[in-house]
Parts: structure tokens; C-alpha cells; sequence
């Protein structure tokens, strides 16, 4: 694949994750019960200023000689990415909101992705950005994907602090449900 063209694929693919993210909001929006503080709600889109960062930079430093493959292994998890993402979205419904937050009538979410994974979200982000890096060839969001990870890992964190205290069973759910990985990636008794 050209350059060219896999920075057009790239900026398409986040194009549409942004429809789908404004799309739901405008959806699925509704009142607010409780927000998450500021800082965790503001660190949220610290992945995507890492991402667009190194993109905007990558004709100085950062882009390497990219192989057909690794492009298309990086087009592939962008896709399988942003169809968890959207997949993810469709199963929390009137539960999902841009910031961390408990909505009105607010209930636990356990099916779908969310039977595997209580960030299933998260995790498919992650293969979004690991994927871009790949695409585009840029080493820098290669190596800043376990970064990454660990802003979604306390995200995540301080998510769950809300649920806990505000969603019944969400207890039970946590001791039983991966946070960020699915099982099939795990040992049976290892926990996030």
C-alpha cells in the first residue's frame, strides 16, 4: 500500500469512530446522575492527542519503511476495532455517555462484550491505535500503545469506583469479569 493511500484509510477509519462516538451521544444521550471527576474524564482523550500527535509530526520522525503485511495486519485491527467499539456501544444503550458517568436509570451491562470484558470499549480502542501505528508505519504510536493501555488501565479504575458505589451486582460482575483483556488471553485464575 502507498503512503497516500494509507493515510487516507487512517483518516477515514478515526472519521467514522468520531461519527459513531457523536452519533451515540445524540442517540443515547440523556440526564446525567453522576459524573466521574474532571481529571478522569479529561484523561480520556489522551490517546487520541498521542495518536493525531505523532500523526501530525510523522513526515519529520517516527514513520518507517512499512511492509504490506504489517499494513494489513494494522487495516484489519482497525476494523475488528471499530466494530467492538460500535458493538460495545449498541450493548450499553441508554448506559453509555461520552464522559465517566452514571445516568439516570443506569443499570449493569453483563452480555455481549461485555460477558468477556468490563472495558470492552477500551481494549477495542487499543486495537485501533496499535492498528493505525502499524498502518501508517509510525513507530512512535507502536511504541506508545502500552502507554496507552496503562491510561485506560486508571481510567477504567476510576470508572469502576463510581459503578461500584452506585450500580447494584456491579461487585459480583467485577469478581467474575476481566477488566481489559478478554479470558482467552489469560490464565483462568489471572485477574486485571
Amino acid at each position: 500500500m502507498t503512503q497516500e493511500l494509507t493515510i487516507i484509510i487512517f483518516k477515514y477509519c478515526w472519521g467514522l469512530l468520531l461519527i459513531i462516538a457523536v452519533a451515540a451521544q445524540f442517540v443515547f444521550g440523556g440526564k446525567l446522575k453522576k459524573k466521574a471527576g474532571l481529571m478522569t474524564n479529561l484523561i480520556v482523550a489522551t490517546p487520541y492527542l498521542i495518536v493525531f500527535g505523532w500523526f501530525s509530526v510523522r513526515e519529520h520522525f517516527g514513520t518507517y519503511q512499512g511492509h504490506l503485511m504489517t499494513q494489513l495486519a494494522g487495516l484489519i485491527l482497525i476494523i475488528l476495532g471499530i466494530c467492538g467499539y460500535t458493538v460495545s456501544i449498541l450493548f450499553l444503550r441508554y448506559n453509555w455517555a461520552v464522559s465517566a458517568a452514571i445516568k439516570e436509570r443506569h443499570s449493569l451491562v453483563n452480555n455481549g462484550p461485555y460477558k468477556y470484558v468490563r472495558h470492552p470499549m477500551y481494549f477495542f480502542m487499543i486495537l485501533v491505535i496499535l492498528g493505525s501505528g502499524l498502518l501508517i508505519s509510525n513507530y512512535l504510536i507502536i511504541l506508545y500503545t502500552p502507554i496507552i493501555c496503562i491510561i485506560y488501565y486508571w481510567r477504567a479504575k476510576k470508572e469502576e469506583e463510581l459503578l461500584k458505589n452506585e450500580i447494584p451486582g456491579y461487585d459480583t460482575y467485577v469478581s467474575k469479569t476481566k477488566m481489559l483483556l478478554p479470558s482467552i488471553f489469560l490464565n483462568k485464575g489471572d485477574r486485571q
